[in-house]
């Protein structure tokens, strides 16, 4: 769940408010085929304005009353600065609170690729290895033996070749 400021920061932007725009027209998503499409998309999929799912874009109508219901006082919103995460805190109460959030933005019971996970990460910090590898250290994702696949420990369940079974 983003902030008010994460929320307006991804639309600041023209070209992203009118890819917005055509996205929340487009009662069966925007179809995500365009590699400029997918770069301008990726800041409002990480702000929780879209989402990316059967290769369509399509906007989350409760992201903007979900932003607004947040409690204004959280240290977590304190550690970014329009929707960039501006630091990596020291290992504590706060690392984990921050992890836990990043590990909401993926979906329960989906695998991802390395490339997923990183497309994920890199628009809200430039160390998006650091932030997979702490993701992975404190258990809030699970990485396959070969590196290749990570899912929510939950649902990701090793198969006998090294990669996640269960999952899409």
């Amino acid at each position: 769940m983003a902030s008010p400021e994460a929320l307006v920061s991804a639309l600041a932007d023209p070209e992203r408010l009118m890819l917005f725009a055509r996205i929340c027209t487009e009662p069966d998503g925007l179809p995500a085929d365009d590699r400029r499409t997918a770069k301008l998309a990726n800041r409002l999929v990480s702000a929780g304005l879209v989402t990316l799912a059967e290769g369509r874009y399509r906007a989350v109508p409760g992201a903007f009353r979900d932003a607004l219901a947040r409690r204004p006082a959280d240290p977590v919103d304190a550690l970014f600065r329009r929707g960039r995460l501006t630091a990596i805190p020291r290992p504590g109460k706060l690392r984990q609170a921050l992890l836990t959030e990043l590990a909401g933005k993926f979906e329960p019971g989906r695998i991802y690729t390395e490339r997923e996970v990183r497309e994920k990460l890199a628009p809200i910090h430039d160390d998006h290895a650091a932030l997979r590898r702490f993701l992975v250290d404190e258990g809030l994702l699970q990485r396959s033996n070969d590196g290749r696949a990570y899912g929510r420990p939950a649902e990701a369940r090793p198969a006998a070749d090294g990669s996640f079974a269960g999952g899409t």
